[in-house]
């Protein structure tokens, strides 16, 4: 389990930014190269996951098939369960098939798909399919993220930009999108380390916020309300 800790700053912040993580005294340095990750939410027809997102329940679950790169031809998406107890959170993943995202897609058809490559998986991934299959895809959002990692492998800091949504349904054919002028930058630890946490926050100088993309996005999308929360 572990805590992610979050902090939004207006974009012009962006280079002040990199600049106070890599010359922390915890010697933060970046372990990947910057890259851009998608991601497609799942929730039911009445935006369950939403809603209990909305309504502060501590214990709630979000589906999103995620891949890093491109967004025509995805070639290793993984489908990713975000699972939060109060404030800890920890992730799952499933393979999935490779896909082409464009207004040719049809959801229903690559849950067969699914189907049939699951077969030779044990009974998770068919309880997987279950979850998914009561799910419709309703918003597709990407950003760039780039990645940096205390000097004792203890804290992980990811800063995001770039952030755009846009509204998806079983054929990926809704048009609308807007973008997010805001960075979102993550502090995250196992729940073992919290001692070592606020000293980092400190530091940093951030004001702490509360920050769903998943939120933010049907907000604007089928809401209209572009909410920064």
């Amino acid at each position: 389990m572990r805590y992610e800790i979050k902090f939004v700053l207006p974009e012009t912040f962006l280079h002040s930014v990199y600049n106070k993580i890599l010359t922390s005294q915890y010697f933060f340095s970046e372990i990947f190269k910057e890259r851009r990750i998608n991601n497609i939410y799942l929730d039911t027809p009445t935006y369950d996951n939403l809603y209990d997102n909305l309504n502060g329940f501590p214990s709630r679950t979000k589906h999103r098939i995620r891949w890093y790169g491109g967004d025509s031809e995805v070639g290793d998406p993984i489908l990713e369960y975000k699972i939060k107890k109060g404030q800890l959170g920890y992730k799952k993943y499933y393979s999935l098939p490779g896909f082409k995202f464009d207004i040719n897609f049809n959801y229903d058809n690559y849950l067969e798909k699914i189907g049939k490559i699951i077969l030779g998986h044990n009974g998770e991934y068919k309880i997987m399919l279950g979850d998914i299959r009561v799910e419709i895809p309703t918003l597709y959002n990407t950003f760039q993220r780039r990645y940096f990692l205390s000097g004792n492998g203890k804290f992980r800091i990811t800063a995001d930009r770039n952030i755009t949504y846009k509204g998806v349904d079983r054929r990926f054919s809704n048009a609308y999108s807007f973008s997010q002028n805001n960075i979102v930058v993550e502090l995250k630890f196992d729940d073992v380390n919290i001692g070592g946490a606020p000293g980092i926050i400190q530091e940093l100088g951030f004001r702490i916020s509360r920050n769903s993309k998943y939120v933010i996005g049907m907000r604007g999308i089928y809401f209209n309300i572009d909410d920064q929360d």
